[in-house]
């Protein structure tokens, strides 16, 4: 069912009304309730998960949007729309919606708590660990398997685990210890968001080029042959195009480069390349990462990518229009997981 669908049948359960849903084209959804006399009108708007940042997100990115729908708001987002004088609705039945002789208010259960700060511990072997185990997760997750991708340890990726069960990430199957002890992966979201969150509060080292040239594809492809023999990974748009197309256009290039490798012995490559090597800003960003960080890097036909996991933070860190190409790239990849 697409997001239009469940606005509608949202909406349509909370009022015992019918309603008529049409997308625009900024992504929100004129709705009438064509069920009830005066046939009230809002500009609604679907969000996934239904916390207080993302509801705060979406009306930035949306000021026109009078009605907010979701699988399930926290009551911190109720909060929060309630104080913006913003109707809502989400599909636990709940709702408060104030429109032309249309009063509604519903509670049909406690709304959930807003998410707790996470207190996970992410030391560099934990962010490989987790990474790994988020871009391609086992059916059975074991301390030798953590041990290997992240390069530690077993009591080291033992003492990782058990931190992830405290979290709530993973849970513990089989026997206690042994033969066929193993975890499995229960909310990779959580995961994936405090493991993005961890990684966003580190400035990068950035280095810019810049091209006159409206053909980006074009720039990739003769950067992907310059850089050859590189440790190197396209990220951001670029890699999201491959994994889960969001935009007709490239904006920007972004390419996360080993930090072994010096300024003076990349730029001579990037002048290969027909770019112009800049001090502060430019269409080719280039992004100094950890050489341990292109492990998981997977081919494509633009280049080597680096993991989904690592997109997905890093078109986070880039805000506005990257943070929906962000949950877009998470909605595909979950969908391909199944």
């Amino acid at each position: 069912m697409d997001e239009k669908d469940r606005v509608s049948r949202a909406v349509s359960t909370v009022l015992d009304a019918d309603v008529l849903v049409r997308p625009a084209a900024d992504g929100t959804h004129a709705l009438r309730v064509i069920g009830l006399p005066r046939q009230p009108r809002f500009r609604a708007a679907w969000i996934r998960r239904g916390w207080p940042a993302e509801v705060r997100t979406r009306l930035d990115a949306s000021p026109t949007v009078t009605l907010i729908v979701a699988p399930e708001l926290s009551s911190g987002a109720r909060q929060l729309l309630d104080e913006r004088s913003i109707n809502w609705v989400d599909e636990t039945g709940a709702a408060n919606l104030r429109g032309e002789g249309l009063l509604v208010h519903l509670d049909r259960a406690p709304a959930p708590k807003d998410p707790a700060p996470s207190g996970a511990s992410w030391s560099e072997i934990a962010v490989l660990a987790a990474e790994a185990t988020l871009a391609a997760p086992p059916a059975q997750i074991t301390t030798a398997w953590i041990a290997v991708y992240a390069g530690c340890s077993i009591a080291r990726a033992s003492r990782i685990l058990t931190g992830w069960d405290q979290e709530g990430w993973t849970a513990k199957q089989g026997p206690a210890r042994g033969r066929g002890a193993h975890r499995v992966l229960e909310h990779p979201e959580a995961m994936l968001e405090s493991w993005t969150a961890h990684l966003n509060t580190s400035p990068i080292e950035q280095w810019f080029a810049h091209t006159t040239s409206r053909d980006l594809d074009d720039v990739q492809a003769r950067l992907t042959h310059v850089l050859g023999d590189v440790a190197f990974g396209w990220t951001g748009w670029a890699a999201a195009q491959q994994l889960a197309p969001f935009v007709t256009q490239l904006p920007v290039l972004h390419v996360r480069v080993d930090e072994r490798y010096a300024h003076r012995e990349l730029a001579p490559r990037l002048r290969d390349a027909g770019l112009t090597v800049t001090d502060d800003a430019g269409r080719i960003e280039l992004w100094r990462t950890p050489g341990n960080a292109f492990s998981l890097t997977t081919p494509s036909p633009s280049g080597p990518l680096v993991s989904w996991p690592r997109v997905y933070a890093d078109l986070k860190r880039l805000g506005g229009r990257g943070e929906d190409a962000a949950q877009h790239l998470r909605d595909v990849m979950g969908s391909e997981r199944g």
